[in-house]
């Protein structure tokens, strides 16, 4: 008898816990400072997620807590070790996302300006730079995201500043991923879907619902926090999933990287044992270059959703960031 009181409590606390998970990630997406908060709370997931992939011990600072470690610190080790930790992480990851997405968002910020905005102004004769600019833009955006995504985990399971940008290392687990990567980069795609039509839906809601244009003042904005908060629920279910799953794609293939000839890459590596080998084996240069252009092409696709989310979006501040690219925040 006590023995099932004791599984239903614990069936509770776990319930109360996930339910408290969603509730915080959902309300911090909604800000820019929420988001950085989140971002960080994201990276120690991933973190702990490569560590158990990877056979790996954890301690105290590597799982996830929004507030307070449960380590029986003080105080302020504690709060330290939660809040304190996801807002470091969070600000580290924002800074190396910024300065890699900082490019192709001015690229498509210029592209923005010399289309829509130049073609409201009538300056009809500036009208190829926009799609030039633009396409320029998209290409690079595709190069990038190649290698975004896996440098992402590399710094947090590195725990160095901007190890991010350790392009060497970053490359060879890129060159270790196999197909499972691919896929992974076709979800991101594809569970993007739901946040375009977010976008899209004040544009055309008086179409699909004709009242809306009788909602007072307070009912509209009663409607618009609905919809961002559904919106933010999503994402942070999506964020979890794919942030996960990007993590255990990192551990497998820096094992696999650790053990073929660019084992002298990781030598020294927080990540992979000190006793490493190489079996002399290397991926094939054409399933290396098969993949490269799959990904290109894939990420080339969510860059045609961002562009075509902002044909109906004037706000020019959402071309620096997107929720699976950047900053987890809803705009």
């Amino acid at each position: 008898m006590s023995g099932e009181v004791s599984r239903t409590a614990s069936f509770i606390a776990r319930l109360a816990g996930g339910l408290r998970t969603l509730v915080v990630g959902t309300l911090l997406s909604l800000s820019a400072l929420g988001s950085v908060i989140l971002l960080g709370w994201l990276m120690a997931l991933m973190r702990r997620r490569a560590l158990l992939v990877a056979g790996l011990p954890l301690v105290e600072h590597d799982h996830p807590r929004w507030l307070l470690s449960s380590s029986h610190d003080t105080f302020p080790k504690r709060l330290a070790g939660g809040l304190g930790g996801n807002i470091s992480r969070g600000v580290a990851a924002a800074a190396s996302l910024a300065i890699a997405t900082f490019p192709f968002a001015v690229f498509w910020m210029v592209a923005w300006w010399a289309g829509w905005e130049n073609s409201f102004n009538k300056g009809y004769e500036y009208a190829f730079v926009g799609p030039m600019v633009g396409f320029a833009g998209i290409l690079l955006f595709a190069v990038v995201m190649v290698f975004v995504p896996m440098a992402l985990v590399h710094q947090v399971v590195e725990q160095r500043p901007f190890s991010f940008f350790e392009l060497r290392r970053v490359r060879s687990v890129v060159s270790h991923t196999g197909p499972s990567y691919i896929l992974w980069a076709a979800a991101c795609v594809i569970l993007s879907f739901p946040i375009f039509l977010s976008r899209a839906l004040p544009a055309f809601a008086e179409d699909f619902f004709p009242a809306i244009s009788e909602l007072t003042i307070d009912e509209a904005a009663g409607v618009k926090l609905a919809i961002s908060l559904a919106v933010g629920l999503y994402l942070f279910v999506t964020l979890m999933f794919l942030k996960r799953w990007s993590a255990g794609i990192y551990a497998r293939a820096a094992k696999r990287a650790a053990a073929s000839v660019d084992a002298p890459l990781w030598q020294n590596s927080a990540f992979v044992s000190d006793n490493l080998y190489s079996d002399g084996k290397t991926p094939w240069r054409i399933a290396r270059l098969a993949r490269l252009c799959l990904l290109i092409v894939i990420w080339a696709g969510l860059a045609g959703l961002i562009f075509v989310g902002q044909f109906v979006n004037h706000a020019w501040h959402v071309w620096l960031t997107h929720p699976v690219v950047f900053l987890p925040w809803v705009m």
